[in-house]
């Protein structure tokens, strides 16, 4: 028999196969529809010359001849995948591997430095590429591979994705250290209804998330601006008597440049946790697997 001639992948469908015993799970197994099991099932009866399975009330039953080829063609696949596996293993000192992360400006400012620098004595080769917007925007992208992760303030929990949380933060409010409330140890509701807001674009997720907390305490606040980064609203609170609402983590590192004062938000508000998302099609990566989790180990100590 001439292998070219033969397609290698029948023989993942017969494995399928001799596993379910039942050509409805076979299929599932190896994510084909039941027809085209079938029609792949008649190409490998054709190949070897014999039934293979017969049809009986307990499912598929195999012939004598398939159960002989059965450990062989098992065997055949271990040691494909294992030589696959060991092609893939990934060693961050001397690979040149570029990712590509949709994080968002948040991650950007407090967190990337701290990557690039872990990146910098691990993985000198590594090279990160990143885009501007996250969170479900980002869904076509992960599946087809041209984004490796995102980052974002709520998890993507559809079918094929998975997500893991890196850290938690609160939410606060900012305002020029001139601003007449920076003097006030606590600012009330209706001092912060009633301040004139910067907001970032609704896009952001944790702002969308805040935004439609605070509407449904029927707290409705005057916006004069609306922007589509975060650090250009830094500036502009600095230099103004606005105010906004952010990330308390967000809100420190500004504050560390920018004469600004930080407020509680007169509210019993959640939590603002942050999550990395992939594609389960990576699940397998070794290369991203090792990116993952040393961001996950990064984030602890954020």
């Amino acid at each position: 028999m001439n292998l070219r001639s033969v397609d290698l992948n029948l023989l993942t469908i017969f494995d399928a196969i001799m596993v379910e015993k039942h050509m409805t799970r076979a299929a599932a197994r190896v994510g084909m529809t039941q027809p085209a099991m079938s029609n792949a099932l008649a190409r490998l009866r054709d190949l070897t010359g014999d039934p293979l399975f017969v049809r009986t009330g307990r499912g598929m039953t195999p012939t004598p001849r398939a159960t002989a080829l059965a450990v062989p063609v098992r065997r055949a696949l271990e040691l494909v995948q294992a030589g696959l596996t060991e092609k893939a293993a990934f060693d961050p000192t001397s690979s040149d591997r570029s990712f590509t992360l949709a994080i968002g400006d948040y991650c950007e400012v407090l967190f990337l430095p701290h990557v690039l620098a872990a990146l910098e004595a691990e993985a000198p080769g590594v090279s990160l590429s990143l885009q501007s917007a996250a969170g479900a925007t980002r869904q076509k992208e992960l599946k087809d591979n041209s984004v490796d992760l995102v980052w974002d303030a709520a998890p993507l929990d559809g079918p094929g994705f998975r997500s893991e949380m890196l850290f938690d933060d609160t939410i606060v409010w900012i305002m020029s250290a001139s601003h007449p409330l920076a003097g006030k140890k606590r600012p009330t509701l209706d001092d912060y209804a009633s301040a004139n807001h910067v907001r970032l674009d609704p896009g952001h997720t944790y702002v969308h998330n805040y935004d439609r907390f605070v509407r449904n305490l029927g707290i409705h606040r005057q916006f004069a601006v609306e922007l589509t980064r975060i650090v250009p609203m830094a500036f502009i609170v600095a230099e103004t008597h606005h105010v906004a609402t952010v990330p308390n983590r967000m809100a420190k590192k500004f504050a560390r440049f920018l004469p600004l004062a930080i407020k509680e938000v007169p509210l019993d508000l959640p939590g603002s946790p942050f999550y990395q998302s992939w594609h389960s099609s990576r699940d397998d990566d070794p290369a991203l697997t090792w990116l993952r989790g040393r961001l996950v180990e990064m984030a602890k100590d954020f």
